[in-house]
């Protein structure tokens, strides 16, 4: 009896001592070859354009892009089904890395009166004035021309505002890659790529949209 009990003892302390840390490296290296994988499937786009020349509705750009993941999407208010969705969307991701540092969430808007306009989405959409959140107004040709030069996938009848279509901006300030938040694989993919790099505040769970969880 004594020996069962110290051949369990030395098992444990077995598993303590190698069991453990070899699982550890095992997920750990897991977790980092999965992040290697994701962070690989960005392609490059090109560099992000200077929106400089766009003025500010609500909110204000930061003053260097550079170190920061940005999130670019295009609102026209008058493509009512595109606007909910990127709405929708964009409520849930803010909601989700509000607390997060080095991301940016940039809206360019075409509008008769952007700032009524904007004021309305943010109510409707639940989004506070906040320093990662920044609308910038345009008229027709610089809606197009800007969605042209962050290389939208857009058909050849499309503008930009029909479908939600977000461009993604890394560190680097290349585009590397773009979303149609219409599509539910698209919509998860932006979170989890995300979520990779800049990591969800306490361990929070991708959300979509509002009461609803993966």
């Amino acid at each position: 009896m004594a020996k069962t009990k110290k051949l369990f003892s030395s098992a444990i302390l077995l598993f303590i001592l190698v069991g453990l840390p070899a699982v550890s490296f095992i997920y750990l290296r897991s977790g980092a070859n999965y992040r290697r994988s994701a962070i690989a499937t960005m392609g490059d786009f090109g560099k992000m354009p200077d929106l400089g020349d766009l003025p500010p509705v609500r909110g204000e750009v930061p003053d260097d892009w550079r170190g920061a993941m940005t999130v670019v999407g295009w609102l026209d208010p008058t493509k009512a089904e595109g606007t909910k969705v990127y709405g929708h969307m964009l409520d849930s991701l803010y909601r989700q890395f509000q607390d997060s540092p080095n991301l940016y969430f940039t809206t360019i808007v075409l509008a008769e009166d952007p700032v009524t306009a904007v004021e309305a989405f943010a109510d409707t959409y639940h989004l506070p004035e906040s320093k990662m959140v920044s609308f910038l107004r345009a008229d027709e040709r610089d809606f197009a021309a800007t969605a042209k030069a962050f290389k939208l996938p857009l058909g050849t009848y499309d503008s930009p505002g029909v479908q939600p279509v977000v461009a993604l901006v890394d560190s680097s300030l290349t585009i590397v890659e773009h979303y149609d938040l219409a599509r539910r694989d698209d919509a998860i993919g932006l979170v989890q790529l995300i979520s990779l790099i800049i990591p969800l505040p306490a361990k929070q769970d991708i959300i979509l949209d509002r009461g609803k969880e993966l």
